[in-house]
């Protein structure tokens, strides 16, 4: 069931461009546009710029140039792979260099993948498709031993309490009591704490903003159902994001408590 609520297309990907040529910029862009349907697009000139953007805003996949003034591609891949925050991006590199010396290299330094200028639309759009499954299929892990927890829903003029279920970098199953407020495909506020999160230190995950993507009503008399979210992360404040990142961090390294998908 989850597996289908979890499924991200690629028309809303967040793509970053990096690449010192304006021409090859517009047209990675279009690429992306027309044969993958995103519109969420952001470029930058150098692998500098692209620091900062990352810093400031959420992006799923780098589709980068190698050689740029500032800071090239191989020096944005060290620090993206470096990065606890940035080292799952998947990292598209874009080249001239087809040689199998390169190749291995830009391998070994954490390429996703390479394209080789000049490229058809088409190897592009393989690339990224490719990236972003591998991806989807690490993001989609869920986790069910969350730490204890209060759970948080306003829906409309409802305030709910709730459990989560299961979570991962994508979305979350939360229990709640049902009512009316709550609406299949209605971008819904969620706030997560933990008062206890690491030894005595508090975490906060509020506002986390999520679409309603399943309701699952329980007929019995305690009227409660299970709500299928998908994150709206582009909508959530930077803090916000980066503290589920801390979340999920903590959960991944404890293997046990995984929740396999299949």
């Amino acid at each position: 069931m989850w597996s289908n609520v979890e499924q991200v297309v690629v028309r809303n990907v967040r793509f970053l461009v990096v690449d010192d040529c304006t021409t090859v910029r517009n047209v990675v862009r279009n690429i992306i546009k027309t044969r993958l349907g995103s519109e969420q697009v952001l470029m930058a000139t150098n692998g500098k710029q692209a620091l900062q953007i990352l810093e400031s805003q959420p992006v799923d996949i780098i589709i980068s140039d190698w050689q740029m003034p500032q800071l090239n591609g191989e020096e944005l891949l060290y620090r993206v792979r470096n990065s606890a925050r940035f080292k799952d991006i998947p990292f598209i590199m874009m080249t001239s260099n087809g040689e199998r010396d390169f190749v291995i290299t830009a391998i070994q330094n954490g390429v996703s993948h390479f394209v080789v200028k000049p490229f058809r639309a088409d190897k592009l759009e393989a690339a990224v498709n490719k990236s972003w499954n591998g991806a989807s299929k690490r993001d989609s892990v869920r986790h069910s031993a969350l730490p204890s927890h209060a759970m948080r829903i306003i829906a409309s003029d409802a305030l709910l309490e709730g459990k989560v279920q299961n979570i991962s970098h994508t979305g979350m199953q939360v229990y709640t009591d049902y009512v009316d407020a709550l609406k299949l495909y209605k971008i819904t506020e969620f706030n997560l704490s933990f008062n206890n999160f690491d030894g005595p230190h508090a975490l906060s995950i509020s506002p986390l903003y999520g679409t309603i993507v399943r309701i699952e009503a329980n007929d019995g008399p305690e009227q409660d159902c299970l709500l299928g979210v998908r994150f709206e992360l582009d909508k959530c404040a930077t803090p916000v994001v980066k503290n589920l990142d801390k979340l999920m961090q903590k959960l991944n390294n404890a293997v046990p408590d995984i929740v396999d998908n299949h």
